[in-house]
């Protein structure tokens, strides 16, 4: 069961919208939470690799969307795949924990925040708080990994010296990430599961030391 929220959520989004100077916006209802993810990235001049942020936001939808079958209930699959559109809406794009609940719903939010990097000195303690707070949510934690996976595919397909970073970084998000999901197993299908740490395990070219 994932731990309860409330006050945990607000103290955090208010340290990111004081940390980030957010402005409040709102999503037209004839507009897609993806349509909407891709303009706030944009009106924030965010950029990958040079190109439109956008195109790492779809990384991570499609691969949200390959392993769809990880969730038991199809509403976990919903909220996660717009988790997906607006995981970095916070942190990259300046919007706010409010913003982004009123643009989708509280469950999308909450998955939104838990992924959001926290401030930090270095980009190791920056990881590890953040995951602190990953961990407390099944779909967040199945969010993180599908961001991995489109970040590492990327740069290893693309010869970024990004993915020799991302290759030792997975070397202690994974032992932390794999346990986790572990104490979720009767939300999750694990042999999805499996599935996606072969994968993530194959793009990484880790080799667990015995």
């Amino acid at each position: 069961m994932m731990m309860k929220h409330g006050m945990e959520d607000l103290m955090i989004s208010k340290f990111i919208n004081l940390k980030y100077n957010i402005m409040s916006v709102i999503r037209p209802k004839e507009m897609s939470i993806s349509e909407f993810a891709k303009k706030a990235h944009d009106d924030a001049n965010c950029k990958y690799d040079g190109k439109s942020y956008y195109r790492h936001i779809e990384m991570v939808e499609t691969v949200v969307d390959i392993y769809s079958m990880i969730f038991l209930e199809e509403y976990d699959y919903r909220v996660t795949r717009d988790g997906a559109s607006c995981h970095d809406l916070i942190e990259d794009a300046q919007l706010s924990f409010n913003d982004v609940k009123d643009a989708t719903n509280l469950d999308v939010a909450r998955i939104v925040l838990a992924v959001t990097d926290v401030h930090e000195e270095n980009r190791l303690m920056r990881h590890l708080m953040t995951m602190g707070k990953t961990v407390k949510d099944y779909r967040a934690i199945v969010l993180k990994l599908c961001d991995i996976h489109a970040n590492a595919s990327y740069s290893k397909n693309n010869g970024s010296s990004m993915y020799k970073k991302y290759k030792k970084e997975y070397e202690y998000r994974r032992p932390i990430f794999k346990t986790a999901l572990n104490w979720y197993s009767e939300h999750l299908n694990m042999d999805v599961v499996n599935e996606l740490w072969t994968n993530l395990d194959e793009i990484h070219e880790y080799k667990k030391v015995v």
